[in-house]
C-alpha cells in the first residue's frame, strides 16, 4: 500500500521576503545612513560577502542605490539594529 503523501510544506518555514525600509530624501542625501555592506565591519570585500553569513547582494551599495532610485526605500540589515 502507498504511503500518504506528507505536507512538506507545513514543516518549512516561510521564508521571508526582503523588508524596504523609505527615508526621505532630504535625509537620504543629507546624513550618513548607514545602510550598505561596504559600511559594516562584518563585511569582506575580498569576496564581497558577509562574515555572519547573510547574504549580502541586496544590501550592497550598488543595489541600495538602485533601490533608492526606484523606490525611495532601501534594506537595512537588521543586524546592525543590535551591532
Amino acid at each position: 500500500m502507498p504511503t500518504p503523501h506528507k505536507n512538506t510544506h507545513r514543516n518549512t518555514p516561510a521564508r521571508r521576503s526582503l523588508i524596504l525600509d523609505p527615508i526621505h530624501p532630504k535625509d537620504y542625501q543629507q546624513l550618513t545612513i548607514i545602510h550598505a555592506c561596504e559600511q559594516c565591519s562584518h563585511f569582506a570585500p575580498g569576496d564581497r560577502s558577509c562574515t555572519l553569513g547573510y547574504v549580502a547582494e541586496n544590501h550592497l551599495a550598488e543595489t541600495q542605490k538602485h533601490n533608492y532610485e526606484l523606490y525611495g526605500k532601501v534594506a537595512f540589515c537588521r543586524f546592525s539594529e543590535i551591532d
